[in-house]
């Protein structure tokens, strides 16, 4: 089909006046232009032109017998669709000797020539020339400058012009739109003239100007005169079908066309049975798999159902039914293009029942899922048609998305990037802002006339950032081009060793990068990042702990052993509770080689313990100095067995129990002097973390009513313990 078919003349500056900067810049967005092409799949046609040659070899020279037209070479041979041997060609073609003579207006001669050509052997849409051209102090006769610019704009040739001084400017007097202009600066009046004639080509043949930051993208920009339009049904049960048109809104869409294989010839595929757990090797049984796929990190079993090949749907799209708006999530939208569904040009009737459908469904705020089928041999996809506002001077429509199903759901999970406890300072909230301001890449121009180097006021227009995957793409495949080509070739070797593949796609103009930094560098300092060696400090401690307790359990089995006496007694008393608690331990607890057992064991004495020390503290009427004593002690023993043998669950439900009834008692003098004043409260693994610091602070402090406290407890003047006698006494246990 011809109707993308285009026929394209770039033509460079080779001159020795020009910059080899520029000529450098001018062949690499030649050879961008290039690839663009080679990878679109479109039937484009070029070709090429050097303006500026030692010698002269073109058509117009040389079969019109004309004496003018010298240091101009042409392509040789008829216009080429693109491939990567014309690109090889073209890297050679441009490396001609060059000349001070060559004129800019003689090289769009003799490239409309080439056009004329071309064109009289097949159908074209569009025909256009690029022109790379240094316009310095160089010498140009403009005699026939009208002529020429006459006949492009007759012919409808787009003409381009490329020249390293172009920048723009807002035009007030044409709705501020961006104006191109030459950068000022000290120049001679043979500058000044080509200048002139240059921006004379917008006006008198609607050529385009632009530097090189604009130049691949105006050259392969268009205008589609004929848009895409898709002429279907939208079927509603069995009664109701709307002939509609699908037009593309947005689209995103890569001009490489790759094509799906399995693998290569000399490849052989596998399918791996087995899986790891734990680092372990699992091996099944071919008769224990299913079928099925993967939603993020489960397997799902594979249902028939569910298979979209299955479905036999007519092409259109078919109702399936009615949503609320709010259920659709933009998290869900897939696809690569967004359509606007209308009526079909010419059909009232389909008009009237879109129109009454948009209108019901904005009323109820509802959206339609359905079924779309492009053709008949296109898979279906499940789609959502969301209505759009009611407008007096447009006809109702539909915006048609297409949404993710269970093939194409893939979750990522990410860690907290801050807890509640988490506060930024004002100084911390500036420096954030700070940073983002400074990465804004709108050109701040209060002035509209102050001359810039892109086309719109953005340092990196969107529409230009270029497709990374396609840029990586055809970068490996000239890298590939260019090896196999130059094993043999000492030019394309230094291409190779010259060439960067790996260069950055973009680059942010260095004010704002530098402004970035400053900013960057001040929340670096403000929000400091240092390695946390806490939780390796907590885990020394914990296994040091858990070594003591070991060899502590081990010498009392050793001294177990030694002892051949039996207790007279199985229970703990209320005398001495904790000299009879430690003895049963010793006695029959430690020497238990299995854990269950010994865990059980304990935990028997242990609710005996806890129930003699509740009963001394609620059922005495009349608490001494001493019942306080024997208290700490036998609270101070249980509490300290509870590390070796880890029941910190129990003791903390217990003490939170105690604290509860003393509260409801006002046993104030009791809670201070025994809980507080020996630390008898929580306990925790290890070096307590700040959570659990502040639980421990809040468990000890307890508001008690004034003038409440019962006249069977001691006062506080009463009560002045000697701390070295509950120590001593923990210590003749222990010894």
């Amino acid at each position: 089909m011809a109707y993308n078919k285009e026929y394209m003349i770039l033509i460079l500056d080779v001159r020795r006046t020009a910059s080899e900067d520029f000529k450098e810049k001018a062949t690499k967005c030649c050879s961008d232009i290039i690839k663009r092409k080679i990878c679109s799949g479109k039937k484009d046609y070029l070709s090429f032109v050097l303006v500026g040659t030692d010698r002269t070899y073109n058509d117009v020279n040389t079969n019109d017998c004309h004496d003018g037209y010298l240091n101009i070479v042409q392509y040789a041979g008829e216009l080429q669709m693109p491939s990567w041997q014309l690109l090889m060609n073209f890297y050679q073609f441009v490396n001609e000797t060059p000349s001070e003579c060559g004129e800019w207006l003689d090289a769009l001669v003799v490239a409309y020539g080439m056009l004329k050509k071309g064109k009289e052997s097949a159908k074209f849409q569009r025909q256009r020339l690029v022109l790379f051209y240094d316009f310095n102090d160089g010498c140009n006769s403009y005699d026939s400058y009208s002529d020429i610019t006459e006949t492009l704009l007759s012919n409808n040739v787009d003409l381009i012009v490329v020249s390293p001084d172009i920048c723009y400017i807002d035009n007030p007097d044409n709705d501020y739109l961006p104006q191109a202009i030459f950068a000022s600066g000290k120049k001679s009046e043979q500058r000044i003239e080509n200048e002139k004639y240059a921006l004379r080509l917008v006006s008198e043949c609607n050529a385009t100007l632009c530097n090189f930051n604009e130049a691949v993208p105006a050259a392969l920009r268009f205008k589609n005169n004929r848009p895409w339009c898709w002429n279907s049904q939208l079927r509603i049960g069995s009664k109701i079908v709307i002939n509609i048109s699908g037009v593309i809104t947005t689209k995103d869409e890569t001009t490489i066309k790759l094509k799906t294989v399995w693998n290569e010839p000399d490849e052989v595929l596998i399918r791996e049975w087995g899986y790891f757990l734990k680092g372990n090797e699992v091996e099944v049984d071919l008769e224990e798999l299913m079928d099925g796929y993967m939603l993020g990190g489960s397997a799902i079993p594979y249902d028939d159902s569910m298979d979209d090949d299955k479905l036999k749907l007519a092409p259109g799209l078919t109702f399936m039914g009615f949503m609320e708006r709010k259920h659709v999530h933009n998290k869900y939208f897939a696809g690569e293009s967004t359509y606007l569904i209308l009526h079909r040009r010419g059909m009232k009737s389909s008009a009237q029942r879109l129109d009454a459908l948009v209108r019901a469904l904005l009323e109820a705020d509802r959206v339609i899922l359905c079924w779309k089928v492009y053709g008949a041999k296109s898979k279906p996809h499940i789609v959502v048609l969301i209505p759009n506002e009611i407008e007096d001077n447009f006809p109702a429509s539909l915006n048609m998305m297409e949404m993710a199903h269970h093939s194409q759901y893939h979750f990522f999970e990410f860690p907290r990037l801050s807890t509640e406890r988490t506060e930024c300072s004002k100084e911390q909230l500036n420096a954030i802002d700070n940073l983002i301001d400074s990465m804004d890449l709108t050109l701040k121009i209060q002035d509209a006339e102050t001359p810039r180097n892109t086309f719109e006021k953005n340092a990196l227009p969107f529409s230009h950032l270029p497709h990374i995957f396609e840029q990586n793409f055809m970068d490996l495949l000239e890298r590939k081009i260019l090896c196999k080509a130059g094993e043999d070739d000492e030019q394309f070797q230094e291409m190779l060793k010259d060439k960067n593949f790996v260069e950055a796609f973009w680059k942010i103009p260095e004010a704002i990068e530098e402004k970035a930094k400053a900013a960057a560098k001040e929340v670096k300092k403000l929000f400091p990042l240092e390695v946390s060696e806490e939780w390796l400090k907590q885990l020394k401690a914990h296994q040091a702990k858990l070594a003591a307790n070991q060899q502590l359990a081990k010498n009392l089995k050793e001294e177990n052993n030694n002892n051949t006496n039996k207790l007279p007694f199985d229970k703990v008393g209320s005398k001495t509770p904790a000299e009879d608690f430690e003895k049963l331990l010793k006695a029959h607890v430690f020497p238990i080689q299995d854990s269950t057992q010994r865990d059980l064991k304990f935990n028997q004495y242990a609710l005996q313990l806890r129930s003699v020390v509740k009963d001394l503290i609620f059922k005495t009427e009349s608490l001494t100095s001493k019942d306080f004593d024997k208290i700490t002690a036998a609270i101070s023993v249980y509490r300290k067995r509870c590390f070796i043998f880890n029941a910190f669950d129990e003791y903390n439900k217990w003490i939170v129990s105690i604290k509860s009834d003393v509260a409801k008692r006002h046993l104030s003098v009791f809670w201070n002097n025994v809980i507080c004043k020996h630390e008898l409260g929580l306990c925790f693994i290890g070096e307590p973390s700040l959570d659990e610091q502040m639980k421990e602070k809040d468990f000890y402090s307890l508001e008690f009513t004034e003038n409440l406290e019962p006249k069977g407890q001691l006062s506080q003047a009463e009560l002045e313990m000697n701390d070295s006698d509950v120590d001593t006494m923990l210590a003749n246990m222990d010894a």
